[in-house]
């Protein structure tokens, strides 16, 4: 009997999963932000959430105001330090590796989700797509996408046990102003890192060809 659909669900980030809507996703590899790095930022977290809750009582409004302290969480420390890259795992560096990451993006685009663009970088993925009508749900498609990849890329490094960080970062895009930016974040993702010049440049980002045009 399958689940029923949970279009909200909690760990540590709060998640907001629409059956079809687009998506932006980042999932790193595990061990890839210190712990100790992890714990200071929860505590910024939850003392900023604390008083988001006592200026701004109503639901709707709290809810506004805490997905905006984790998107800027998120553009401020969580992806700035995984870009600087200081410390390892480095395991998506590997041609090999990056490449099973990518055929299964590719696998999921055919079958779950129409795939924009993703960019693979040595510890982290970003990926845009917008889901198909009747597909599982988002962290069914991507629980199989992490699951797969991880026993693959654990048998080419000849290594055992965990490859992704558990959770993911999932922002839903919410109008076409958001999905240009976000695009472009995408895409200039290594160019900021200093990698390359151009984005066409990096081996591992896709950029859909409707939207290269747009994008170049």
């Amino acid at each position: 009997m399958p689940r029923p659909y949970k279009p909200r669900y909690r760990r540590r980030l709060p998640h907001l999963q629409p059956k079809q809507g687009a998506f932006f996703i980042t999932y790193r590899l595990h061990g890839s932000i210190p712990m100790g790095l992890l714990r200071k930022w929860k505590v910024e977290l939850e003392e900023e959430k604390a008083q988001i809750d006592f200026s701004f009582p109503g639901e709707i409004t709290i809810r506004e105001k805490l997905t905006e302290v984790y998107r800027r969480y998120f553009f401020e420390k969580y992806d700035p330090h995984l870009d600087q890259n200081p410390n390892g795992p480095y395991w998506l560096s590997r041609s090999d590796v990056a490449k099973v990451v990518a055929d299964s993006l590719s696998y999921c685009g055919e079958h779950f989700f129409h795939l924009w663009a993703y960019c693979i970088m040595s510890n982290h993925v970003h990926a845009l797509f917008t889901l198909r009508e009747g597909c599982p749900p988002l962290y069914d498609i991507l629980g199989r996408h992490k699951s797969f990849t991880a026993n693959e890329a654990n048998k080419l490094l000849g290594r055992e046990g965990k490859f992704w960080h558990h959770e993911s970062y999932d922002h839903l895009v919410r109008d076409d102003k958001s999905f240009a930016r976000i695009l472009d974040y995408i895409l200039k993702n290594p160019v900021k890192a200093k990698l390359v010049r151009q984005w066409q440049d990096w081996p591992w980002t896709y950029c859909s060809e409707e939207l290269v045009p747009r994008s170049s």
